[in-house]
């Protein structure tokens, strides 16, 4: 996946370049605006995704979910093979295996296009420290020289590809966070 990151010095910019790309056919998420901190230069902006965390988080859930798809018909299997009960925990005790390999290799594989490089992370980091607006366009290939003009017209310093999207981090958490809720009193 490939988008087109525009930089611009002010939020009027960001938004005349989101408007330009949903006049043109993009939908809203499709577009993404990153905005810097509240007090910047001094703040510091909500670090973005790497490509490397990204692969490790996809890797280890998709290693668990082979795993257990795997698993799952051998310990059916398990009651209905009529084999030494030494070779059913073989059997048992290796093909879970298999399946964490496999399902990590292709969480490795969709991990990886998420995210940044670790060189244009830091970048797009510190220009949103040094209150830059953002905006990333996830766009096809024949449609990139049309969003990259749209956000130079827009006001954008600069207009590039990237490989991967434009996201900020969010932190790991096996479950969900459950909103509060008040109890009545």
């Amino acid at each position: 996946m490939s988008s087109i990151v525009g930089v611009f010095t002010n939020r009027d910019g960001a938004d005349a370049a989101c408007r330009l790309l949903e006049q043109a056919g993009y939908d809203q998420e499709a577009v993404s605006v990153l905005a810097p901190p509240p007090d910047a230069p001094l703040g510091r902006p909500a670090p973005l995704l790497q490509r490397g965390e990204s692969m490790l988080r996809t890797g280890v859930k998709w290693g668990i979910v082979g795993a257990l798809v795997v698993e799952a018909p051998f310990v059916a299997l398990f009651f209905f093979v009529p084999a030494d009960g030494a070779i059913k925990m073989l059997m048992l005790a290796s093909a879970w295996k298999f399946g964490a390999a496999f399902g990590a290799w292709l969480g490795v594989m969709f991990g990886g296009e998420r995210g940044l490089d670790q060189d244009a992370a830091e970048e797009y980091e510190q220009r949103l420290a040094n209150g830059a607006w953002l905006v990333a366009a996830d766009v096809r290939r024949r449609h990139r020289s049309a969003a990259r003009g749209a956000m130079v017209e827009s006001g954008a310093s600069e207009a590039r590809d990237i490989r991967g999207t434009l996201e900020a981090r969010r932190p790991f958490a096996l479950l969900p966070a459950r909103p509060k809720t008040r109890r009545p009193a």
